[in-house]
């Protein structure tokens, strides 16, 4: 399905992915091996992510709380803009195909969306596979929002206001919470954001062919080695939790999808978006041309990652009832 004519690079990202090249230089980052194991995908994201997330911009208060879910203790970061309290909350789930990323390497996108959003943001260190595969990420997920929703206010939230987003996996991983709360029928969530996510593990769509080599980043082998770490077999690939695109979608919240022009992953947000719409979900929709994968954590040096953490803002603050 062919969204746009044109797919050339923005300039900006073109720029963007040469200081990547750099960084590996001035880093003296190795070459990964052919078939890296997850620790050493890990370290690496974490190496080559480190300068983007230098610069931050300020925040009223910064701090870490755990709390109880299925699975153990999950870590929570709390970022608060200057707002009075309790504050709207956005919990945020970080991309890395379930497998790398954290709370460092999304550090500074997510206190862009604070600031934007005038939302506190509760970052989630979810489990990682493959030591946790589906579903154990997602429970994580789902806890996190339950207990902002039941215990909100001991962290000065509004748990009348809560906002659900994430990008890539995490886009996933929100998602999913959202199909699993609704089906408990006691879900928070009043605005949902989807920044160009993962939603099924078909890997032959046209964004496939198009972009799936790696000269834009993310790559379809990629994204098969992180669908083979994250699921346990055949039958969580039919698990609408896990492939939100197998989903009976009707009654989730106003949604926001996001996807970037030069992703594999493209087409997944065009087939949600087309989906959401014939189940009667009101949701939003905008591509960003010449962009690549993972961009939102490119905000020094390409604008449209402030137009995109922008956008998403006026919509959540919308759906929250802020503006």
């Amino acid at each position: 399905m062919s969204e746009a004519a044109d797919y050339s690079i923005d300039p900006q990202m073109a720029q963007a992915m040469e200081r990547m090249v750099k960084i590996v230089e001035e880093e003296g980052l190795p070459p990964l091996p052919l078939e890296p194991s997850p620790p050493e995908s890990r370290a690496r994201m974490e190496a080559e992510r480190s300068w983007w997330n230098q610069d931050l911009p300020e925040m009223a208060d910064v701090r870490e709380e755990h709390i109880e879910g299925p699975n153990g203790p999950i870590r929570v970061r709390l970022l608060y803009p200057n707002v009075p309290r309790p504050a709207p909350v956005l919990v945020y789930f970080h991309g890395g195909g379930w497998v790398v990323g954290s709370l460092e390497t999304h550090h500074r996108a997510m206190r862009y969306l604070a600031l934007q959003t005038g939302c506190a943001v509760v970052a989630v260190d979810y489990r990682l596979a493959p030591e946790h595969k589906f579903p154990t990420p997602l429970q994580d997920c789902v806890a996190a929002i339950e207990h902002v929703r039941d215990n909100g206010a001991d962290w000065g939230l509004d748990a009348a206001r809560i906002a659900v987003g994430g990008d890539s996996a995490g886009a996933n991983l929100a998602l999913g919470s959202a199909l699993a709360l609704r089906d408990k029928g006691d879900s928070p969530i009043r605005s949902l954001t989807l920044f160009y996510g993962c939603f099924d593990r078909d890997l032959e769509e046209e964004s496939h062919t198009m972009f799936g080599d790696g000269s834009f980043g993310l790559s379809t082998a990629s994204m098969r080695w992180y669908w083979n770490h994250y699921l346990r077999d055949d039958a969580d690939a039919a698990n609408p939790l896990a492939c939100p695109l197998k989903a009976d979608l009707a009654g989730l919240p106003p949604t926001q999808l996001y996807p970037a022009g030069l992703d594999p992953l493209r087409d997944d947000s065009i087939h949600m978006h087309e989906r959401m719409k014939a189940a009667g979900v009101p949701v939003e929709y905008k591509l960003y041309p010449g962009v690549c994968h993972a961009f939102i954590n490119l905000t020094r040096m390409v604008d449209q990652a402030h137009e995109l953490i922008d956008d998403a803002a006026a919509a959540i603050r919308r759906n929250l009832g802020l503006s």
